[in-house]
């Protein structure tokens, strides 16, 4: 069991790395295009963007279902593989924000304003309605893990997951 779990760890940890690889793909990109935007000229990498986002989307799912079994079979490593992924997904969030906020919106740098009675480009629309169901999976897939997580039957598991619990709900207020 233990040496499963362990194939386990070392499968998250190549899987993070290349996650992580996606990422700043991702952000190098969008920083590019946001750049192009800036000087007046049109992105030219929007769909390479969105397909990298998405790709790392469906990794970190993967990657938390990986976590979960670690959680699940009490391996030491788990909440440290957890606390990685979390991360991963926190700068998969940053990025798909300044995604849909700067390239998607049309936008330089500066936030979108809409003027009363005018109503927004169908693009901003579809932009913010797949960033809300992004944030939406997001608060349900946690939501099903806080309900599916076990507290542990000593002291040191039951802070361990305790510390889990406030650091997301740390990172929620914090948004």
């Amino acid at each position: 069991r233990l040496e499963r779990l362990q194939r386990v760890v070392s499968k998250l940890q190549m899987e993070s790395g290349l996650c992580e690889e996606q990422l700043n793909q991702a952000d190098t990109l969008l920083q590019s295009d946001v750049r192009l935007l800036n000087a007046g000229k049109p992105p030219q990498k929007a769909a390479e963007i969105e397909r990298d986002l998405d790709k790392a989307d469906a990794m970190i799912r993967l990657l938390f279902n990986d976590v979960q079994t670690l959680k699940d079979g009490r391996h030491p490593q788990g909440e440290q593989m957890y606390r990685r992924v979390y991360r991963l997904h926190e700068r998969l969030v940053a990025i798909r924000t300044e995604y849909n906020l700067r390239l998607k919106s049309g936008a330089p740098a500066a936030v979108v304003t809409v003027p009363l009675g005018q109503r927004p480009r169908q693009e901003l629309d579809e932009a913010t309605l797949r960033y809300l169901q992004d944030l939406l999976a997001w608060v349900e897939e946690n939501q099903r893990r806080l309900g599916a997580a076990e507290w542990g039957m000593d002291l040191p598991t039951v802070e361990s997951h305790l510390g889990s619990h406030r650091g997301l709900h740390h990172s929620i207020e914090e948004f």
